[in-house]
């Protein structure tokens, strides 16, 4: 099936879709009345008996239907569940690793086969000092952390542009189309919306900050994403060398 077609089927829901088939089913059952009649050279049935089969038609098909209907939802349902398990972080609702990678290697190729000037930006956070709040707060603290953390990131930052978790603290943003300075006017907004937010958790109220490394590149190869993470990390160094809660940047051709 069709993304397209299960996207309209969805749209028409459980009652919109029995509706439909009862009414394709009452006129298949009047085109194949008239069909079988012509073909066996019997006399045409009287209105009411036309009539007879219609009612027929429109009692038995929504009776039949509704089960399998709702069984076809279900297991789309579950199916749409299990994408999102393959490539959703379920605790903070970004993209995974493993989805965050294909999708950006993704564009990349679609960008080099229409001959597009590739100009992306990368994001490396990491949250400071999560293991002192795992440890002062319990990791349901820590967990709350993170996930407040998240919903700023995804907040602040806007499709077509996307989040991923690299694992544990480390997460990364990818900018589509975007200059070093875009991606410096987005890293001053998280950070700074981290530092004034306070979570609350088994009655403590937590406060916490963020590091931020900055990259660009311009390359389509998987190894050119490579490298401006690698670069983004080195800068995310920079900055919990000196004291962390900010940002620093580093192009990705620099030495």
């Amino acid at each position: 099936m069709t993304p397209l077609v299960r996207m309209s089927l969805r749209k028409l829901g459980r009652v919109g879709l029995v509706f439909l088939l009862t009414i394709l089913s009452t006129i298949f059952a009047i085109i194949l009345n008239f069909s079988i009649v012509d073909w066996l050279d019997f006399a045409y049935l009287p209105e009411q008996d036309i009539v007879v089969i219609c009612i027929i038609t429109m009692l038995v098909t929504p009776l039949l239907s509704w089960y399998l209907v709702g069984l076809f939802f279900k297991i789309d349902q579950m199916e749409v569940q299990m994408a999102r398990l393959a490539t959703m972080d379920s605790m903070t609702n970004t993209y995974n690793r493993g989805y965050f990678y294909e999708n950006s290697k993704h564009y990349l190729s679609t960008l080099l086969a229409l001959k597009q000037p590739n100009q992306s930006s990368l994001l490396v956070l990491d949250l400071d000092d999560l293991k002192r709040i795992n440890d002062q707060f319990g990791h349901a603290g820590g967990d709350q952390v993170l996930i407040a953390f998240s919903k700023i990131v995804l907040n602040v930052v806007q499709e077509p542009n996307f989040v991923g978790r690299l694992g544990g603290d480390e997460f990364v943003v990818f900018l589509k189309e975007s200059s070093l300075d875009d991606a410096q006017a987005l890293a001053t907004e998280i950070v700074d919306r981290v530092r004034s937010i306070k979570v609350e958790s088994d009655g403590h109220s937590i406060s916490f900050s963020v590091s931020v490394g900055l990259s660009s590149f311009t390359g389509y190869d998987t190894s050119d994403l490579d490298k401006a993470i690698k670069s983004a990390d080195s800068a995310l160094y920079d900055v919990k060398r000196s004291g962390r809660n900010g940002y620093a940047v580093y192009y990705a051709n620099q030495k």
